[in-house]
């Protein structure tokens, strides 16, 4: 763990206040060395796990029964420390995927001003979660970045996507090691920059253990629900088989063919929504 001094009650007022609060130095040099040298193993090993969005966007979220080499991320004690001071005791690990953003030509992210779990407005009241995202590359006003629209997962919590006004948001910038923590309620985007370096994160979300689980993209294997470890909280991974998923972004629809992995099913959700929008 890096040596980060925490303010927990000023984190936790800022985070209330803004929906969000920014970590430096959350993951060490060695850390960030050791979680880069791992996701280039992954993409040599596994590279059909992975899902392209567009030329500048890869994905893949169904990680950890392939490997253990990222469970240090969930398990951050700074981190973890932060996330319980917002959750409070209960706190549940809910999902994990990692996400390369390369340069790219484009100037507007594929998803634009977005809400997780739901993009449906009427429900934004019901999302509850805290997603933690892990800068793994430096990220310099000239790289692609994570930018948040302050206050709108309660005193802005009205606005539309739509309604954003330009200037009115914050770009997440720092360097590797650089932690996140946002309401997913909050409305936020990838920011994408004309001359940007290739930008490595991870992205993990947490949240109680009496809801929902937010997703069922990504499995929780064996190796971590059966963990005795005292140093976690009691219930992180107590929804490794539940079955009352969020009904939203992360759950797999019921006429999807079961026996196809987590990366197929997502690009046959792509697939299905690229042609709901052409025959609009």
């Amino acid at each position: 763990m890096a040596n980060t001094a925490l303010n927990l009650p000023q984190l936790t007022r800022e985070f209330e206040e803004r929906g969000f609060v920014v970590l430096p130095n959350a993951l060490s040099p060695a850390q960030v060395e050791g979680l880069n040298r791992a996701l280039n193993h992954y993409l040599v090993e596994h590279p059909d796990e992975w899902v392209r969005f567009d030329e500048s966007l890869v994905q893949t979220a169904d990680v950890l029964p392939h490997t253990s080499e990222f469970d240090v991320s969930i398990e951050n004690p700074l981190t973890l420390k932060v996330l319980e001071a917002l959750i409070g005791p209960g706190i549940s690990f809910e999902e994990f995927s990692m996400m390369i953003r390369y340069p790219t030509s484009r100037v507007e992210d594929i998803k634009g001003w977005h809400r997780d779990l739901t993009r449906d407005y009427a429900r934004r009241l019901e999302i509850q979660a805290i997603s933690l995202i892990y800068y793994l590359t430096d990220v310099t006003e000239q790289d692609h970045c994570f930018s948040i629209i302050p206050a709108t997962h309660n005193r802005l919590v009205d606005m539309r996507p739509d309604e954003v006004v330009a200037g009115s948001e914050v770009d997440v910038t720092g360097p590797a090691g650089t932690a996140v923590l946002f309401h997913a309620r909050c409305l936020h985007g990838g920011k994408l920059k004309a001359h940007s370096r290739e930008r490595r994160t991870l992205h993990i979300y947490y949240s109680r253990a009496d809801l929902a689980r937010t997703s069922e993209w990504t499995r929780i294997p064996e190796r971590l629900y059966s963990k005795t470890d005292p140093s976690l909280p009691p219930k992180l991974y107590s929804k490794w088989n539940v079955t009352d998923i969020f009904e939203g972004t992360g759950k797999r629809p019921k006429d999807i063919d079961p026996t196809l992995s987590t990366a197929e099913a997502v690009k046959e959700v792509q697939r299905r929504a690229k042609l709901t929008a052409q025959l609009r």
